[in-house]
């Protein structure tokens, strides 16, 4: 009987020891270079396990995703049917994680690395920490959350977390996109500088940007979300966020259908140069440089998430994420 008290008493102190997020979680492994993923029904409520790689939602409930990197569980939650999305541990600036099968991936997403330096004037400071690679082609809030490794105090000084916000990879800078903390965060609990999450103002869809992670102001008022002249409406009436301080050439780029089976389009105000598809892995699969109204042949290309690059007659690029589904 005294051995049986010795070894609760010891596996106790071992429980105290570990992280609430992590104990008692599963790990599930899938290779992020090659997209592979977990798929959950949106009315599930996932408490036992963490998926170290990419989560797919089919269904349009709220979900939480139980995304994780390297035993790092950092969840982002979004209620559209198909959002994917993975959790990066990694400095965005630099873009590369271990792999769970030895060494470490390279930079991933495709785009990435993403540049510290490259962000809007009204961006002040940028996670050095985390990011997430989410994807889809619907209209959707999303959630990010954070804990203590997530160095939060550097962004907010004296615990102000009214001067953070979500800031997103545009193709070419980070820009914000107006967010609010949530009262009660991902964790279940309230919101506070060492653990907490917070929610896009407006719908957005994933694809608009390439990577997502935390922002904060330099100066001392925080710019709130902006007047109803500076969303967009979808066809059934969902606000949709429209990011901030880009030229309006750059807003007009589009990349249709998205989801894509056989065959994309692409839409811009500017004359087009050339036009590159990229896989996750960074390669150029498909490049062409005329012909762009009879759109680009993707019906070879496997399913999965690609990057289209858009060049412009004036020099400049542009990237929008597409989806290939078979």
């Amino acid at each position: 009987m005294r051995r049986v008290l010795r070894i609760l008493a010891l596996l106790c102190v071992l429980l105290t020891g570990m992280d609430s997020l992590h104990a008692q979680r599963r790990r599930i492994f899938t290779d992020r270079l090659a997209f592979g993923k977990v798929t959950y029904p949106s009315t599930a409520v996932v408490t036992a396990n963490t998926v170290d790689g990419y989560v797919k939602v089919t269904g349009s409930n709220r979900f939480v995703f139980p995304t994780s990197d390297n035993s790092v569980y950092r969840p982002f939650a979004a209620s559209a049917d198909g959002t994917t999305g993975a959790y990066f541990s990694a400095n965005p600036a630099i873009g590369i994680t271990s792999s769970h099968k030895g060494g470490n991936y390279p930079p991933l997403p495709t785009g990435a690395p993403f540049s510290a330096t490259s962000k809007d004037a009204n961006v002040g400071k940028i996670s050095t920490q985390e990011y997430w690679d989410i994807n889809g082609a619907t209209a959707t809030k999303i959630t990010l959350s954070w804990h203590l490794e997530s160095g939060m105090s550097t962004l907010a000084p004296s615990g102000n977390l009214s001067k953070v916000y979500i800031i997103g990879w545009n193709g070419s800078k980070w820009v914000k996109v107006p967010s609010t903390v949530d009262p009660v965060s991902l964790f279940g609990g309230t919101s506070y500088i060492s653990a907490g999450s917070m929610t896009t103002n407006a719908a957005i869809v994933p694809n608009t940007y390439l990577a997502y992670t935390f922002g904060a102001d330099l100066s001392s008022t925080r710019e709130m979300a902006p007047g109803a002249d500076s969303a967009l409406v979808s066809s059934d009436g969902t606000e949709i966020l429209k990011p901030q301080n880009n030229s309006l050439d750059e807003m007009h780029t589009a990349v249709y259908p998205n989801p894509a089976r056989d065959r994309i389009f692409v839409r811009n105000s500017k004359s087009i140069k050339q036009m590159s598809v990229v896989d996750m892995s960074g390669r150029s699969i498909i490049s062409v440089n005329r012909n762009y109204e009879r759109g680009i042949d993707v019906n070879s290309l496997p399913a999965g998430v690609y990057l289209v690059n858009i060049q412009d007659d004036k020099g400049k690029t542009t990237s929008r994420k597409i989806i290939i589904n078979k």
